[in-house]
């Protein structure tokens, strides 16, 4: 009876724990499958300057979804390539590219560069209209350059040559997130260092994208957070304290000059002479004052302009009438030049004709025979009829023996004789003529009308 008992306090302690077991391996895949730790994941990369406290396991979150964590960071100089005649310039659509952060261009030589700070010294910044007037490493800063990239600071005037680098300086984080949400995050996707919540805790917040796909190992371009905001506005508010500062020094500068003595002096005088160019100008002296006061004068002047008006009509009439008959001489000259275009058409057709290689006419290879077969044809041809004058000169061949041979002429002239002596061939080849005569017009033969074969 004991060890009966026994056995059942056994099975329940057994069960009792195999009943554990279960629950705990059940909550570890619970609170894993909470945390994503049972899903496929996939590594991207994003570079920022600062990571404002970021560490190691922070959350990464996608429009405010979490959708991974920070697996490492480190530091890294890293050197971006880009396009210049497609960087920032277009639809997204259409051919352009955005490889540069927001905070830098595309340099001449196709690598993403930063802007030197703006310096209050002019001589390092001398005037351009565009990037050939600049040294090696600088560039013009135009209308067209700020347009084009509206983050990128700059704190000086238009119109100027700026030097920039291309060395950066980073700390590259590297994000593990879960394969599904790799979808949402495009190339035009960016990211950035921002707080979790009141606690201070700092995450990585990631905008949803519209551009092609970006591939597991791939970079995600990011923004500024709001400490560098925060910095860049300061640069800005320096650089207006810079100008400001020279716009005062340019006044104070100003009222120097106009407090000497000398200048005084000078405007002094300037007032005297205008008071007296007023005096002889109003007691008529002068060529303004005869021309205010004097009548004869006035009158003059108005006869010379009233001739300078009718001849200006003369001219206008003349040029109306010269207009005229060069409209009848191009309206008559039009019609030749129309025949001449069109006859240096056909010329150039027939030239472009005889040029074609498939053209085999004997004009376009004797026109453009490049490889002088025609001519060799020829000498060839010259070569064989001077053979075959040799051999009959020669007595050679059957031509030869006939002009040569006596016998042989004979011979052929008794052979021509016994054939038009032959009654039955005569008679033979005229049937032959008159049937085909017959085929041809119709009509029965004069032997079939005769009845007679």
């Amino acid at each position: 009876m004991a060890r009966k008992s026994e056995q059942q306090l056994n099975l329940i302690v057994g069960l009792f724990v195999l009943g554990l077991g279960v629950m705990f391996v059940i909550s570890i895949y619970v609170i894993g499958q909470g945390k994503g730790a049972w899903k496929e994941k996939a590594t991207i990369y994003a570079d920022f300057r600062t990571v404002s406290g970021l560490k190691k396991g922070s959350p990464v979150q996608l429009e405010g979804i979490e959708i991974g964590v920070v697996k490492e960071r480190k530091f890294v100089e890293p050197d971006y390539k880009c396009d210049a005649t497609t960087e920032d310039r277009g639809r997204y659509s259409g051919t352009r590219t955005d490889d540069c952060d927001r905070t830098m261009f595309c340099a001449p030589e196709g690598v993403c560069a930063e802007l030197e700070p703006y310096s209050s010294n002019k001589d390092l910044h001398p005037p351009c209209s565009e990037d050939a007037h600049c040294n090696e490493g600088e560039v013009c800063i135009t209308r067209a350059f700020r347009r084009r990239y509206r983050r990128v600071t700059w704190t000086g005037s238009n119109g100027v040559c700026a030097a920039y680098t291309t060395e950066h300086k980073r700390i590259r984080v590297t994000l593990e997130v879960y394969s599904d949400a790799l979808e949402h995050i495009r190339e035009d996707s960016r990211a950035t260092v921002s707080q979790n919540g009141v606690l201070g805790d700092q995450l990585v917040a990631i905008s949803a994208g519209r551009g092609a796909g970006i591939q597991d190992g791939g970079r995600i371009q990011t923004t500024p957070s709001l400490i560098e905001d925060i910095y860049a506005v300061k640069d800005r508010i320096d650089g207006m304290f810079v100008k400001v500062e020279e716009i005062i020094g340019s006044v104070a500068d100003l009222a120097s000059a106009v407090a000497d003595e000398r200048t005084v002096r000078n405007v002094q005088e300037l007032i005297a002479n205008a008071n007296e160019v007023s005096r002889q100008i109003a007691e008529g002296k002068g060529l303004v004052g005869a021309l205010l006061n004097d009548e004869t004068y006035v009158e003059d002047v108005g006869k010379t302009l009233r001739s300078i008006r009718e001849t200006a009509s003369g001219l206008d009439r003349f040029v109306k009438t010269a207009n005229g008959s060069l409209k009848k001489i191009d309206a008559n000259v039009q019609p030749i030049i129309d025949d001449g275009r069109r006859v240096m058409a056909d010329i150039h057709k027939v030239l472009e004709d005889l040029k074609d290689p498939n053209n085999k006419s004997v004009a376009a290879k004797l026109l453009y025979d490049e490889k002088g077969e025609i001519v060799k044809d020829l000498e060839d041809t010259l070569d064989n009829l001077e053979k075959v004058i040799a051999a009959i000169e020669k007595g050679e061949g059957t031509a030869g023996k006939l002009i040569k041979d006596p016998k042989a002429y004979d011979d052929l002239v008794k052979l021509l004789g016994n054939i038009e002596r032959n009654n039955t061939l005569k008679r033979l080849v005229r049937y032959v003529m008159e049937k085909e005569e017959a085929a041809s017009s119709g009509r029965p033969t004069a032997s079939q009308a005769g009845g007679t074969p």
